[in-house]
This record gives C-alpha cells, structure tokens and sequence, in this order.
C-alpha cells in the first residue's frame, strides 16, 4: 500500500477543515447566508456615493465575509488608515469600525476637488480637510448600512470618529466580529474597505431570529391616492427593451480565427419570432419589420410569469 504525503485525499475522501476551539464560529451558514444578502445589497447602493465622488463609473461588490477576533481584526489594519468608529446608540453593543485605504480617501479628495486623482496606494494620514471631505462621504455611508439593515433589525448610529492609526483603537469588549470586505473598482483601479459588526451588536438579530429566517415582512394598505401616486411614478418609469436577433454558442480558438466576409449561423429562424428583453429578462416575442422608415418589432406574443409556488 502507497504510503498518502500530508494534505493529499485518498480516493473519495473529503477534506476535513480543522476547528479552532479557542475561536467557535457563532453564525449559522443560514445567518452569513443573509449577511452575504444584505451586503451585497447595501454594495449596490453605495456605488452611487462613490460614483458621485469619483465623478466616474463605480463598480462596488461585496467580495467575502468572515469572522474573525477582534484583536485579530485590529491587527490586520495597516497604520495609518482611515478609520472610522461608528458608535451605535446602545452603548453595550461596541462600535461598528469601518476601514478605508488612505490612498484611495485622497483620490477622492482630489476628484471632488476637480483633479485627476493619483496614485492610490500612497499611505500618509489625511490633513484636517482631507479628513472633513471624507467624513461627509462617510455619513452618506452611514446612512446606507443604516437602511440596509432596517428589514432586519434598527439601530441608530450616534457619531462617527476618526482615527488614523489602529494601535489607537481601544476596544470595549474581545467579542468576536464579523468583518465585511467590499472592493470598490473604477477604470483600472481597484480599492477595498471593511466594515466590521461587534458579536454584542448582531446577537440581538440573532436572537430574534431575524436573520435565521431573512427579512421582515410587512403589509401595507396604500389609500387610493397612494396607489395612484405609485401608478403614475411607474408608467413614467424608463426600461430597457432589447429584441435579440438571434444567439449563438461559439469557442474561443473559432473566435481568433474570425476573418473578414466570414459568416457566423444564428440558432434564430427567420419563420420564428425573436425574444424581446425587458431589463434583460425574457418578456416577449416579436417579428421584426419597419415602420416609418425605422427598424421596429411587433409584438406577437406576452411571457407568462410562473409562479414558483405552483410549481410541483
């Protein structure tokens, strides 16, 4: 029998992930389901404060959760950085820290300033102007993680303080956090920050069992004229409509060998109607034509919704 070398898998054995005792993970796979949910939400929305800032298209992702000490936490941040503690109401449930590089805080300062921006992995700590212009980005943050976590539980965020140096930061509690990474890309630079969540602040979710079974749910009664508010608000709504022509699969090595006058099939017949995207979701089917002059579709025929429940 061949002896197996350290880490290797014999046959179908599955790895086993050692278990740090002295650091017990507290959250459910069902509990960071939701976190990744609620995150990946709260990125969406804050690519607008960025984009704003930037004066450029943002793409903000969440890139990964975990759990870590917080001693351990503290320690990864490099010095100096921008951070900020933002003190929560209860004063029991520590501080939410939020963690942004120095480099990228003075790009944005220079593009709201009307610069190019530079280099954003310079580190130095930011001047008293720097740190006023990057506080008012940070409280329009706030308010982002603020309602981001409303349909799970509500918290009021006091005051925000800056500190630039993480051997500063004097921790209230050794509870354990989770630590959120989102990166933050623009043209060919790309930024990550961290928001980190005391134990003490999420066990009341927690305990509730909030973030066990997802969002809270609520009806409410619109009056008429709320009703017909929304109706109006939507009929003026602007969406995307795309007929496609036709799809193809096609490899990569047939690609690069593309010449001019080639031809590439369609699966699309000409006797078929064409699929017409909604905000890129299947909603129709079309015949193409003109009129007016103008390429056009008509539409032949509605794509029924289909409703999960109903399906066995």
């Amino acid at each position: 029998m061949e002896s197996q070398e350290p880490g290797q898998q014999l046959g179908n054995v599955k790895y086993v992930e050692t278990y740090d005792f002295k650091q017990p993970k507290l959250f459910s796979k069902e509990i960071m389901r939701n976190l990744r949910s609620l995150h990946d939400i709260f990125a969406r929305s804050i690519s607008r404060i960025f984009g704003s800032a930037l004066r450029k298209k943002v793409d903000v992702s969440l890139e990964k959760i975990d759990q870590l000490s917080s001693s351990k936490f503290i320690n990864k941040i490099k010095s100096p950085s921008v951070i900020y503690l933002l003190s929560v109401d209860d004063s029991s449930s520590g501080n939410i820290i939020m963690v942004m590089p120095p480099g990228f805080c003075i790009h944005l300062v220079e593009r709201q300033s009307g610069g190019y921006g530079g280099d954003i992995s310079e580190r130095r700590t930011l001047t008293t102007i720097e740190e006023k212009i990057v506080s008012r980005i940070v409280n329009n943050i706030t308010d982002e993680i603020l309602m981001a976590w409303e349909p799970y539980m509500e918290f009021e965020i006091q005051s925000s303080t800056f500190e630039s140096k993480p051997e500063n930061i004097h921790m209230a509690s050794v509870d354990p956090t989770i630590v959120v990474q989102i990166s933050v890309s623009f043209g060919d630079k790309k930024a990550n920050f961290h928001l980190s969540y005391p134990y003490s602040l999420l066990k009341e979710a927690m305990n509730n069992s909030v973030l066990k079974k997802g969002k809270k749910t609520e009806t409410v009664e619109l009056t008429d004229e709320q009703l017909k508010s929304y109706k109006y608000t939507l009929s003026d709504a602007a969406v995307s409509i795309k007929p496609l022509l036709g799809e193809t699969t096609i490899s990569v090595q047939d690609i690069i060998g593309l010449k001019e006058g080639d031809v590439i099939p369609l699966e699309q017949r000409t006797d078929q109607p064409l699929k017409v995207k909604v905000n890129n979701v299947h909603k129709m089917s079309a015949y193409p034509g003109v009129i007016h002059g103008r390429r056009a579709v008509k539409i032949y025929d509605l794509i029924e919704e289909i409703n999960e429940q109903e399906v066995i």
